[in-house]
């Protein structure tokens, strides 16, 4: 057991100095529904709320049944804990906190969120967590939570997850994470005033996501996995990565990253390190002695030093903690360039190779991720279509670069948590990955070069299959299926199926892509009666190499297009980085963008009556929408 530190708070106050001129007011307390798409009965969830009281900054948590405040007090801890290994716990007795409440004694499992910072809501499965209160202010003060280096911690082989939020002044502010492991999918959605609505979190299955990271991850990091539970635990808090602090052994991995970092601080004491930061601006300095320092050269710290005291090692790379997380001088300064150095070690972004790397892109993410030591657990969660936009906290600086889920708005009217995540849910995209049929015939895999990376099907022949078990269609009616194939000839085709061919969906002809690399997405539009079912994708003919299958429920707009091919317009380059053109002018047109991620619609500015700029679209699957005299139709596109 440990005192729980509320680290996340940090974190948000540098969101806060970026976020500057999004001012306005919350709307006070709001409600939280927690809904389970999970294999568990409501009654085997525990849910408990714990936090800091917005006004008095003291300890406090919530009752989920009756939605009120207290605070912590000593005198809660009534529940009669495990004591493994003889462990009795901070309190000496083995008593720990009587603060969590059965999903369904949760009256329509919603309880109301009040103006809170730093709080978690945590959510368990089989038994309460057992966390210990000391008290609401002084020392010690606020909560022990899990400590999973302890092998003696009576928290170890619960299944829970955990929502990080505050709900202030500001706004609500939110996010599930990564950052210290994973038990089970979960997702997040929130609610606001001028029709905001935005989710986040995992829309894969729990067995998937264990099957991709052992399949995925290098040796180094199959210690996160625990194959029996299926929890995976982020590498600083493993066995093989400890440095002997906090009564550990030093692991086989402890120094894993040290011969990046040292590098980095030998390339340079003699040359200018100089790097992009995103909205922070520019910042130019060296190493002099151990201490990094750099001067903002734009943006709003233009003119300002941030300072790093001395190399990190692993343990503070991978955490973003000790001489990452410390202000010296200029406090919020050093912590904003304390984050960015270790989002950039983490994702490997530092140039230690070229001779004169000049100005650096440390925002550039299709870089991420490329070169080793890099940290593969945070790359894993980013990877293989597993969350949202692929959106995740993977380390604790991971919203640098906006690579985070976090949520956020300045009148917010609900929440929606939901244990499970969005796999196979209504209203949310089925997104398969090729290589994880449960049968096949004839295929191989390969590495991909598309976006995500991971494996492709390949050398796929006329008469080869693959077959997704359990895919759901959860209400009758239209599906829009995508398939994303590259191949080097032409005539190549596919066909669908339901239940080993017993409802065949159609074929698809394959375009000739001009590579077997090169990528591209190609539809069609069915209709299926709503049902779990065994999916299967048959080759006609050959020549196909298949990425990924995505199964969105369709609008009216989407089943138009059909209807609406007097309306030919063609768009390019599809994948598009910054501007999408078109060989129709638009002139007369009508046109929306849809969001296949969020189900959401958006509006983009026309450069002129022949292109739009999809800059600002993250990385993802999105339709534009045509409508010209009534008449409408839709064409995919691929943001890089």
């Amino acid at each position: 057991m440990k005192q729980t530190k509320q680290k996340n708070l940090s974190r948000w106050k540098i969101v806060f100095v970026l976020l500057v001129t999004a001012l306005g007011y919350g709307q006070g307390p709001i409600p939280f529904e927690i809904k389970n798409n999970s294999t568990f009965n409501d009654s085997e969830l525990y849910v408990a709320i714990v936090g800091k009281n917005y006004n008095t900054g003291q300890h406090v948590w919530v009752n989920p049944k009756t939605s009120q405040i207290f605070p912590m007090n000593s005198s809660y801890n009534t529940v009669q804990g495990p004591t493994p290994g003889g462990n009795q716990g901070p309190g000496g007795n083995g008593k720990y906190a009587n603060c969590f409440t059965k999903l369904s004694e949760i009256s329509n499992k919603t309880f109301t969120l009040p103006l809170i910072e730093g709080c978690r809501v945590f959510i368990s499965k089989g038994s309460q967590m057992y966390l210990y209160f000391f008290g609401a202010s002084g020392a010690p003060s606020g909560y022990a939570g899990h400590n999973p280096l302890n092998p003696t911690d009576p928290n170890n082989g619960i299944l829970y997850e955990i929502i990080e939020l505050t709900n202030n002044q500001l706004g609500f502010f939110g996010n599930p994470s990564r950052v210290d492991s994973y038990k089970y999918p979960i997702g997040l959605e929130l609610f606001g005033a001028n029709n905001y609505q935005k989710r986040v979190g995992e829309i894969k299955s729990h067995a998937q996501i264990v099957s991709l990271f052992q399949n995925n991850v290098p040796a180094e990091f199959q210690g996160c996995l625990n194959t029996t539970s299926g929890e995976i635990t982020a590498p600083s808090k493993t066995a093989p990565f400890a440095d002997g602090t906090g009564g550990t052994s030093v692991g086989p991995y402890a120094n894993y990253m040290q011969s990046y970092i040292d590098a980095i601080w030998s390339k340079y004491k003699n040359q200018d390190l100089i790097f992009y930061a995103g909205h922070a601006g520019v910042f130019k300095g060296r190493i002099y002695g151990e201490e990094l320092r750099v001067v903002g050269q734009s943006g709003g710290f233009t003119g300002r030093t941030g300072r790093v005291q001395h190399r990190p090692s692993t343990q503070e790379a991978l955490e973003g903690k000790g001489v990452l997380d410390r202000r010296l001088v200029d406090g919020d300064l050093d912590l904003v360039i304390q984050a960015q150095l270790t989002a950039a070690i983490n994702r490997h972004m530092v140039d230690v190779t070229s001779a004169n790397p000049g100005q650096q892109n440390w925002y550039n993410t299709a870089q991420f991720y490329k070169s080793n030591p890099m940290n593969h657990y945070a790359k894993f969660w980013h990877s293989y279509g597993i969350s949202v936009d692929n959106l995740s906290y993977g380390f604790a600086y991971d919203d640098v670069a906006d690579q985070s889920p976090s949520l956020h708005t300045n009148q917010p009217t609900k929440v929606i948590a939901t244990f499970g995540g969005f796999y196979n849910t209504n209203n949310a995209s089925n997104l398969i990955q090729a290589e994880d049929y449960f049968a096949m015939s004839g295929i191989q895999t390969e590495t991909t070069t598309d976006v995500g990376g991971g494996l492709n099907v390949g050398y796929a022949d006329a008469g080869d299959w693959m077959a997704y078990k359990n895919i759901n269609f959860p209400t009758s009616g239209f599906y829009l299926i995508e398939y994303r194939v590259a191949s080097a000839i032409n005539g190549a085709k596919i066909s669908s199926d339901l239940n080993a061919g017993a409802i065949g969906l159609g074929s698809v002809n394959i375009p000739n892509t001009g590579g077997w690399q090169n990528w591209q997405t190609v539809s069609q539009t069915v209709n299926v009666n709503a049902g779990t079912y065994n999916f299967g994708i048959f080759i006609q003919n050959s020549g196909v190499n298949l990425n990924w299958i995505k199964i969105t429920k369709t609008n009216t707009l989407l089943k138009t297009n059909a209807l609406a091919e007097k309306i030919d317009f063609t768009i390019y380059p599809n994948p598009v980085e910054n501007t999408l053109n078109f060989k129709t002018d638009l002139k007369n047109s009508t046109i929306q963008i849809i969001d296949f991620q969020r189900v959401i619609y958006l509006d983009l500015p026309v450069f002129d009556n022949k292109s739009i700029d999809v800059s600002s679209l993250k990385p993802g699957i999105y339709a534009i929408v045509l409508e010209n005299e009534g008449q409408k139709t839709t064409k995919k596109f691929v943001k890089k």
